[in-house]
Parts: structure tokens; sequence; C-alpha cells
């Protein structure tokens, strides 16, 4: 799991901190025993919360999408909407959190699954640290939808395509590394335990996902899906980095320019 502690660059995600968490994982301890169900009932709560936001996002992500395919002020304004409203929904959420507390009984279960208390809980305090992302890139994509109907419009789309391009190309990796982030945590498990984290949260997920998705039996495997996803995730970074390089290059002439 070395290579899953990388920095990735992605804001206050914390992509990092999620894949340390994932070496505590459930393992292959786990046995028929009926207290499997207090695991996976608990760790559906905030995972199934954490995919409701990152679904909320998606819808944001593609009114703006459909926007740029469409190009008039009906999509402009509907796509202005969803990216305000979703943000405010995201900072009340926010507001709102309440921090995770393992219970004294789940933390004696997740201890005879060999699962660590501490990477466990910081996994369910995570949505903070998402909603905080998901509205950083909001607010960005926002500025520049309110200036597409003034005369920086011509100047700036550009750099709103690629922001989008780029949001919406983040979030397909995010997506797919938090899929088998879940596979992580149960990777190992049979039967009818199998088929209980498949049924309370894998039928569930409304955003979470990867193409052609298969459900690994092995941390081994499981490691080397979510490791192409770091490296996507960096080569995104890079091209970030360059178009702001860039950006920053343009800005620079246009003032000697205007000398």
């Amino acid at each position: 799991m070395g290579r899953m502690m990388r920095k990735t660059g992605f804001g206050g995600a914390l992509l990092a901190l999620l894949a340390g968490a994932l070496l505590a994982g459930c393992g292959n301890k786990a046995d028929a025993r009926e207290n499997y169900r207090q695991i996976v009932d608990d760790y559906a709560v905030f995972t199934l919360e954490q995919d409701g936001d990152s679904a909320a996002y998606d819808k944001a992500l593609e009114a703006v999408g459909i926007y740029l395919e469409n190009d008039d002020g009906d999509s402009l304004e509907k796509a202005r909407s969803a990216v305000s409203d979703t943000i405010g929904r995201m900072e009340e959420d926010a507001g709102q959190a309440v921090s995770y507390e393992l219970s004294e009984e789940l933390a004696t279960v997740l201890a005879g699954y060999g699962v660590d208390q501490e990477e466990y809980t910081i996994n369910a305090n995570m949505r903070s640290a998402y909603l905080s992302d998901y509205i950083e890139n909001l607010k960005t994509l926002q500025y520049y939808l309110e200036l597409e109907s003034q005369e920086e419009r011509d100047l700036l789309r550009d750099t709103l395509e690629f922001l989008y391009g780029f949001q919406r190309d983040s979030q397909t990796c995010e997506k797919g590394f938090y899929y088998y982030s879940i596979n992580y945590w149960f990777a190992g498990w049979e039967g009818d335990q199998k088929a209980y984290v498949e049924e309370k949260v894998i039928k569930n997920l409304k955003s979470y996902g990867a193409e052609n998705p298969v459900w690994e039996d092995s941390r081994e495997a499981v490691e080397q899906k979510m490791n192409l996803y770091l490296d996507q995730m960096e080569e995104l970074q890079y091209r970030l980095e360059e178009h702001i390089g860039r950006s920053q290059e343009e800005l620079y002439q246009m003032e000697l320019l205007s000398e």
C-alpha cells in the first residue's frame, strides 16, 4: 500500500489519508459469526452518506456540461442554479455534520475482525473533508459561470471548459477509487458475508463505481486497481499545473503588451 500514500494534490480531499485508513481493512479474519452485520450496517451509514454527496456533485457537474454543450441562456441559468443550490446544501450539511463516535460494542466487534478502530473512525469522519472539496470546486465553476454573460466571456470560456473537464475527469477517477476502497475493507469475505455487503452497501451506491467493476477477493488485487486510479489522478493534477502555468504566462504577456 506504499504507493497509495502518495500526495495527489487534490485539495483537501485527503485521498492519501483515506488510503491509509484502508490499511486496517477487515481482512481474512472474518468468519461466519453473525456480528459481521454490525460492521456492515454501521459502515453503510457513513459510506452511503458520502456517496450521496458525490452523487449531488455529479448532478451539478452534469448541468455545467449540458450548458457547455448547448451554449444557450436557458441551460446557463440551469447550470448556475444547480451549482448554487448544491453549494448551499453542501455548506448546510457541512455545518450540521456530527463527529462520528465509535461505540464500545462495535469497537469490540471490529477488534475481533482485525480492524483498527482509529483508522475506521477516520474513514467514518471523512465526509466534512469531501464536502469541503466539492464546495471549493463548485465555487470555482460558479465564478466562471457568472462571467459567461459578461464581456469577459470569450476570454474566459477556455478556462471554464478546462476546469469543467478537469473536475469531471477527476470525479470519475475518485468514484472508481472509492468504489475499490469499499472492496478493500471487505476483501476476503465470502458467502453470506459478501452478499450482505452487496445488499447493504454496493446495491445502494448512487455515485461511487468503476467502469466494468470486478469485486476482488484479495487486497493485493484491489491495491493494484486503486493505484491505477492514483496514477490517473496524478496525471490530471499535472495537467492542471500545466494549465495554470500557461495561463499565468499568457496574463504576463498581455500585461507587457498593455504597458
